[in-house]
């Protein structure tokens, strides 16, 4: 294949993703309301809607430490998720080598969650300036507690979600590594197609749970969205954003989930994102992804620091085990 028609085909899949993933918001609000039987929003409005509708907003300044540098933070992301899904494309895998690595894919995945940390770090909104958390109201008791901006408190969560938050989700990650014997992407799909799919053994069907739920943990999805929860800390880190800026990252958000189900079906299935009727798998596997977070969201209570610490112990041990049985 010559260097043309591969740049075409990168193009092809980066086209067919962009218009996948504005639909992937709607897929998951749609459901979660025909859960809790509700008509829910039209498919169209959470992604594509919502994205078109904060591009023509007025643009003002972000109450923030650096400004600029808390503006551009989403446009960052969204790069960083794209570099995520380029190197998942076939075409790229072959030409890039061993660059096109599960090293680089764990690395990618975890400076677009360390930019969550930075967000937080730089907002200081209105709302948290007028009233600390925790509001001194009357007749509030609150003795001795130390007074923290919401963006300040969202801070510390997102730094508990990098450190060992999303464990689960890169052991995950290495387990087609470890069955294929190899960190090069192309590898772990060449072993697929010669053995079958890892999705069909002991450790991929432990590896799969566990993976869908440390990307809820990566994605910030209900139950582990304390980061944003809204009955205390609102949205956290996107406070401030607003305009285009809430635009990019409502966009870079809806790539970020049909991107981690590129991952599951490069890893666990091996079909990558590839230009042509295969990609209807990648496709598939976002939908079934976003539509069982839908349901997992509908269903549980947002999770405390109480429960989301045993939880991320409990996945984490269930993924050594199904690296254990892979080794051997």
């Amino acid at each position: 294949m010559d260097i043309v028609t591969s740049i075409g085909y990168v193009i092809g899949a980066f086209i067919i993703a962009s218009i996948v993933c504005l639909w992937l918001p709607g897929i998951e609000k749609k459901a979660e309301a025909r859960v809790q039987q509700r008509l829910g929003p039209q498919l169209s409005s959470p992604g594509f809607y919502a994205t078109l509708k904060f591009f023509f907003k007025q643009v003002l300044e972000p109450s923030a430490i650096l400004p600029r540098v808390y503006n551009i933070l989403p446009l960052i992301t969204l790069i960083i998720v794209a570099a995520i899904f380029l190197i998942l494309i076939p075409q790229v895998m072959v030409a890039w080598g061993s660059f096109a690595s599960l090293v680089a894919l764990v690395g990618l995945l975890k400076v677009e969650e360390v930019l969550y940390l930075f967000m937080s770090s730089f907002s200081q909104s209105l709302l948290s300036k007028t009233m600390p958390f925790p509001d001194q109201a009357k007749g509030g008791k609150h003795i001795g507690a130390k007074q923290s901006f919401i963006e300040q408190l969202s801070a510390k969560r997102s730094l508990k979600l990098i450190s060992y938050g999303s464990l689960p989700f890169y052991i995950a990650l290495f387990i087609p590594a470890i069955m294929a014997k190899s960190l090069n992407l192309i590898d772990i799909v060449r072993y697929q197609l010669i053995t079958g799919p890892i999705l069909f053994t002991l450790p991929g069907i432990i590896g799969t749970i566990v993976f869908f739920v440390g990307f809820l943990i990566v994605l910030n999805s209900n139950p582990f969205a304390f980061m944003e929860g809204h009955s205390d800390v609102i949205q956290g880190p996107l406070l401030e954003y607003m305009s285009k800026y809430r635009a990019v990252y409502v966009m870079a958000h809806a790539f970020l989930i049909f991107v981690g189900a590129c991952v599951y079906s490069t890893l666990f299935l091996g079909m990558p994102p590839v230009f042509g009727i295969s990609i209807i798998v990648p496709i598939i596997c976002s939908i079934i992804i976003t539509i069982a977070a839908a349901v997992v969201s509908a269903f549980s209570p947002l999770f405390t620091n109480r429960e989301f610490f045993p939880t991320v112990i409990a996945t984490s041990a269930v993924a050594v085990v199904a690296v254990l049985i892979a080794v051997l």
